[in-house]
């Protein structure tokens, strides 16, 4: 794959009637290029119809600032497509798995879990390290039961404010996701209930608190005390099991993860 490539209009849209949309966002549709890469049009004409042109001008050097720089956990723009004389798309490697608020929590293994977590918070390290400084987040983090990974990430961008800053707004963000996914639709009333639990939960939220994998472990022995049984699936807790009628948090669990 190129780093930039240049098409005209109409093998642009030849390219297109070939290729599967897998999704879409206020900014992009999504096709799967190919089993390796993904490519968002940023200038889809149904974009077009409720974006301001002001507001898709993007430049080359700005969306591939981060191209050269490989984690397993953030998905930075590794080529770009002109149509005509029009930046409209960039490509991205395939991020396996589902957006959070899209899993069943209870399908989520609590080791692999954990281990998860700790492999996406040294690449938050190593990419704060290098002053990278996320923007916009929250709900943009996708898990497939190994690994996680942070998408739509153009808009990241270097800062000049200390590394330990950066890592705190940056692991911030995935810390209150992760935690409000595994708590909200079946266990805010456990949570709730027990005095440090809730603290340790409130302040993730509020990202005062930056050991996600504590609190998860803590509620993990926690569970497993209640309900006198190891729990390696959330699904294992059934004692503990509540779910919230209530719900704030944007979950919608259509997808389980594979055992």
């Amino acid at each position: 794959m190129n780093k930039i490539n240049k098409l005209n209009k109409n093998d642009f849209n030849n390219l297109l009637k070939n290729l599967v949309k897998i999704g879409a966002g206020s900014e992009s549709v999504v096709y799967r290029l190919n089993k390796n890469f993904i490519l968002k049009d940023l200038m889809d004409e149904s974009l077009m119809e409720v974006m301001h042109e002001d507001n898709v001008i993007y430049k080359e050097k700005d969306i591939l600032k981060f191209s050269n720089i490989d984690t397993k956990s953030y998905f930075f723009t590794k080529g770009i497509i002109y149509v005509d004389d029009d930046l409209r798309c960039c490509i991205m490697n395939k991020c396996n798995g589902y957006v959070v608020n899209y899993i069943d929590p209870l399908s989520i293994k609590i080791p692999s879990l954990l281990n998860a977590i700790d492999s996406f918070t040294e690449d938050t390290k190593k990419i704060s390290k290098m002053h990278i400084l996320g923007y916009d987040m929250l709900y943009n983090f996708m898990f497939d039961g190994i690994s996680f990974g942070a998408i739509d990430t153009i808009h990241y961008n270097l800062s000049d404010k200390d590394e330990n800053k950066i890592f705190n707004h940056n692991i911030s963000y995935f810390n209150e996701e992760i935690s409000e996914f595994i708590t909200e639709l079946y266990f805010e009333d456990f949570v709730t209930q027990d005095k440090e639990l809730n603290e340790m939960y409130v302040l993730l939220k509020d990202g005062e608190f930056n050991n996600l994998n504590t609190y998860v472990k803590s509620f993990a022995k926690k569970l497993s005390e209640y309900c006198d049984k190891d729990i390696i699936y959330l699904s294992d807790a059934s004692k503990a099991i509540k779910e919230n009628d209530d719900m704030t948090y944007p979950c919608c669990p259509i997808y389980k993860l594979k055992k």
